[in-house]
């Protein structure tokens, strides 16, 4: 397991964001949030060439973590379609477990966030559609 792994779980978190080694941001909401958050209160420049620890990876996290240009994506659970995409185009990655797809809680149900970014492989396209599905669910 990697050291921002084992911090990710020790610190209870549901995302951490480090550059240069320094932890420069943490969250502990739920779903995608985290990662929009990120984005807003660090802002796209000081994310270039990040390192995110994530909980939970699917392709609309992929599609974030490209949006913000970091280097390295590490997840407790990660899907396939995640890192297909990760490896396509060309972000280190590493993760405890694989899942199929990320499925909500009854396990059956794609993520709705899942769902929205099935078509999409642009990540500006993807973070714009995301953000405005956020701002519809209040």
């Amino acid at each position: 397991m990697s050291s921002y792994l084992r911090m990710l779980q020790e610190s209870g978190s549901s995302l951490l964001v480090f550059r240069g080694g320094a932890m420069v941001f943490s969250s502990s909401s739920r779903g995608i949030m985290p990662l929009i958050e990120a984005i807003e209160e660090v802002g796209l420049d000081d994310l270039r060439g990040a390192v995110t620890a994530d909980r939970v990876v699917g392709k609309a996290a992929v599609l974030l973590n490209l949006y913000m240009g970091v280097d390295e994506v590490h997840a407790l659970l990660i899907s396939e379609g995640a890192k297909r995409l990760l490896g396509e185009r060309g972000v280190g990655f590493e993760f405890l477990e694989e899942t199929d797809a990320i499925k909500e809680k009854d396990g059956v149900i794609f993520c709705p966030f899942e769902r929205l970014v099935q078509g999409i492989s642009d990540p500006e396209e993807a973070y714009t559609a995301i953000r405005a599905k956020l701002a519809e669910m209040g």
